[in-house]
Protein backbone atom coordinates (compact mmCIF):
# COMPACT_ATOMS: atom_id res chain seq x y z
CA UNK A 1 0.00 0.00 0.00
CA UNK A 2 1.18 3.47 -0.76
CA UNK A 3 0.83 6.71 0.14
CA UNK A 4 -1.91 8.78 -0.83
CA UNK A 5 -0.45 12.25 -2.71
CA UNK A 6 -1.84 15.29 -4.18
CA UNK A 7 -4.56 17.67 -2.96
CA UNK A 8 -7.53 16.82 -0.91
CA UNK A 9 -10.30 19.84 -0.48
CA UNK A 10 -13.52 20.16 1.79
CA UNK A 11 -16.47 22.61 2.26
CA UNK A 12 -17.03 24.40 5.61
CA UNK A 13 -20.69 23.27 6.45
CA UNK A 14 -21.07 26.76 8.94
CA UNK A 15 -19.33 29.55 6.45
CA UNK A 16 -19.40 27.28 3.34
CA UNK A 17 -15.48 28.21 2.52
CA UNK A 18 -13.69 25.92 0.27
CA UNK A 19 -10.41 24.30 2.47
CA UNK A 20 -7.61 22.61 0.19
CA UNK A 21 -4.90 21.43 1.84
CA UNK A 22 -1.85 18.60 0.89
CA UNK A 23 -2.28 14.79 1.27
CA UNK A 24 -2.06 12.88 4.00
CA UNK A 25 -4.06 15.29 5.82
CA UNK A 26 -8.13 13.93 6.03
CA UNK A 27 -9.29 16.61 8.48
CA UNK A 28 -8.97 20.41 8.86
CA UNK A 29 -10.35 22.83 11.26
CA UNK A 30 -12.18 25.69 9.99
CA UNK A 31 -11.37 29.17 11.59
CA UNK A 32 -14.54 30.40 10.57
CA UNK A 33 -15.65 30.30 14.33
CA UNK A 34 -12.70 33.24 15.06
CA UNK A 35 -15.11 35.75 12.86
CA UNK A 36 -18.61 37.79 13.28
CA UNK A 37 -20.89 35.80 10.62
CA UNK A 38 -22.57 39.27 10.17
CA UNK A 39 -21.46 41.15 6.82
CA UNK A 40 -19.87 44.74 8.18
CA UNK A 41 -18.81 46.15 5.16
CA UNK A 42 -15.88 43.41 4.10
CA UNK A 43 -18.41 40.25 3.69
CA UNK A 44 -19.35 37.77 6.15
CA UNK A 45 -16.50 36.21 8.15
CA UNK A 46 -14.22 38.85 7.50
CA UNK A 47 -14.36 40.94 11.27
CA UNK A 48 -12.14 39.12 13.44
CA UNK A 49 -13.84 38.41 17.26
CA UNK A 50 -12.06 39.06 20.55
CA UNK A 51 -12.92 36.78 23.12
CA UNK A 52 -15.79 37.16 25.34
CA UNK A 53 -15.62 37.16 29.32
CA UNK A 54 -18.27 37.02 31.17
CA UNK A 55 -19.64 38.59 34.56
CA UNK A 56 -19.61 35.52 36.41
CA UNK A 57 -21.93 36.42 39.45
CA UNK A 58 -25.05 34.50 39.77
CA UNK A 59 -27.58 36.53 38.58
CA UNK A 60 -26.00 36.92 35.00
CA UNK A 61 -26.73 32.78 34.54
CA UNK A 62 -30.13 33.27 32.90
CA UNK A 63 -30.65 34.38 29.91
CA UNK A 64 -29.44 37.86 28.54
CA UNK A 65 -32.30 40.13 28.63
CA UNK A 66 -32.77 42.01 24.58
CA UNK A 67 -33.46 45.53 24.63
CA UNK A 68 -34.62 46.52 20.91
CA UNK A 69 -31.84 46.74 19.12
CA UNK A 70 -29.69 45.52 21.60
CA UNK A 71 -27.17 42.06 21.75
CA UNK A 72 -27.57 39.22 18.88
CA UNK A 73 -26.23 35.81 19.25
CA UNK A 74 -26.75 32.92 21.40
CA UNK A 75 -28.57 34.76 24.29
CA UNK A 76 -30.32 31.48 25.92
CA UNK A 77 -26.95 29.84 27.00
CA UNK A 78 -24.46 32.83 28.21
CA UNK A 79 -22.20 30.25 29.91
CA UNK A 80 -21.53 29.13 26.58
CA UNK A 81 -20.70 32.25 24.91
CA UNK A 82 -16.84 32.37 23.32
CA UNK A 83 -15.84 34.90 21.43
CA UNK A 84 -17.77 38.73 20.88
CA UNK A 85 -17.45 40.90 18.07
CA UNK A 86 -15.93 44.09 18.53
CA UNK A 87 -18.32 46.06 15.99
CA UNK A 88 -21.38 44.66 16.83
CA UNK A 89 -21.38 43.00 19.64
CA UNK A 90 -22.38 39.49 18.37
CA UNK A 91 -22.16 37.28 21.06
CA UNK A 92 -20.98 33.73 19.71
CA UNK A 93 -20.80 29.71 21.68
CA UNK A 94 -19.70 28.72 18.17
CA UNK A 95 -16.64 26.16 18.84
CA UNK A 96 -14.59 25.17 15.98
CA UNK A 97 -15.45 23.29 13.02
CA UNK A 98 -13.88 20.02 11.65
CA UNK A 99 -13.83 19.90 8.29
CA UNK A 100 -13.54 15.95 6.14
CA UNK A 101 -11.39 16.52 3.26
CA UNK A 102 -11.69 14.05 0.36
Amino acid sequence: MGVKVGIVSGICPRCNRLLVRSRPEITVICDCFDYCPRDHGNGAYATKMEPYEPDLTPVTYGPIKVVSGGVHGDLEHPMNILRRCPVCGYLSSQKPVEVRLT
